[in-house]
């Protein structure tokens, strides 16, 4: 077990970050965040500029746990910049959308992109497929957990490790069914046995943003929205702009933008660039705290 603390940069709001829906396997118990990321087990509380950071490991991602933190928080992204072009942009938006656009940046100022495992995301969002947060939780941590393999200890309690494809590959279809993951089941299994191995989601760094929207609709379960988020949560294609009941809504409400996902997707890549993903997760954020978001 490692104790450390963690010096986070100006713009920096752990609880924004990690419970903004951006990543589904963090809960937050008596103040402290507890979470795996690959095979770390982690525990975090932010204190003012300090992360207080309990972990089972040293490494993350093969790096010392300090890079590989800060890495993983997003704390290379010019947070400060990103906010000032979204301003001015906003500024140029008419009233009611100006308005609520300044104050949803102001309410989630801190938050920030997690660099997360791409084949993960892109299963964890095939379960997010007309599924809440604490549904897609319990789902993905089932899943984890048929894999006694992958158990981590630390400070007490146990946490299930994803499991890489290599596992996944393993898994029959009833015993998919045994987690209740109803008509995803199928999707998964086929993108199990479909893929020959993680590299292809490696590959895709290599792709523009368009191509690699392309590349993982071509799988079932993964439409606009699906992709629209592997890219952004699992890539870091920032003017990825993924489009969910929340965010018709705003589009509707603020721009009068209605249609299919594609529509309401390719209007905000191309009027929000180059920060869309930004724009999308703080107004996400508000609409959910001010409109009915449910207890994660």
């Amino acid at each position: 077990m490692v104790k450390y603390e963690l010096r986070v940069p100006e713009l920096f709001d752990l609880d924004i970050t990690l419970g903004c829906g951006q990543t589904f396997r963090w809960i937050k118990e008596d103040n402290w965040w507890k979470g795996v990321v690959k095979d770390t087990a982690l525990m975090m509380k932010q204190q003012g500029r300090e992360i207080r950071v309990i972990a089972s490991s040293d490494k993350l991602f093969g790096k010392d746990l300090d890079v590989a933190l800060r890495y993983y928080l997003g704390f290379d992204d010019p947070l400060v910049d990103i906010l000032t072009e979204l301003e001015k942009l906003a500024k140029t938006f008419p009233e009611t959308a100006k308005r609520i656009s300044l104050r949803s940046f102001e309410e989630g100022k801190g938050l920030r992109i997690l660099r997360q495992d791409p084949f993960e995301m892109t299963v964890e969002y095939i379960i997010s497929t007309r599924n809440n947060i604490p549904s897609i939780r319990k789902m993905s941590d089932a899943l984890s957990a048929l894999f006694h393999e992958n158990h981590i200890e630390l400070n007490g309690e146990v946490f299930f490790a994803f499991p890489d494809l290599i596992q996944l590959k393993k898994l029959s279809m009833e015993k998919l069914k045994e987690l209740k993951l109803a008509f995803r089941t199928p999707w998964l299994y086929e993108l199990f046995q479909n893929i020959d191995s993680e590299e292809f989601f490696h590959d895709l760094r290599k792709l523009s943003l368009d191509e690699k929207l392309e590349s993982l609709m071509k799988h079932k379960g993964i439409g606009f929205k699906v992709a629209s988020c592997v890219t952004l949560f699992g890539y870091t294609e920032l003017n990825s702009f993924p489009v969910d009941v929340w965010i018709k809504r705003v589009m509707k409400d603020l721009f009068n933008i209605e249609g299919s996902t594609k529509k309401v997707m390719e209007y905000g890549m191309k009027e929000f660039y180059p920060y869309a993903g930004y724009y999308q997760e703080l107004l996400f954020r508000y609409y959910r705290s001010k409109f009915g978001r449910r207890k994660i």
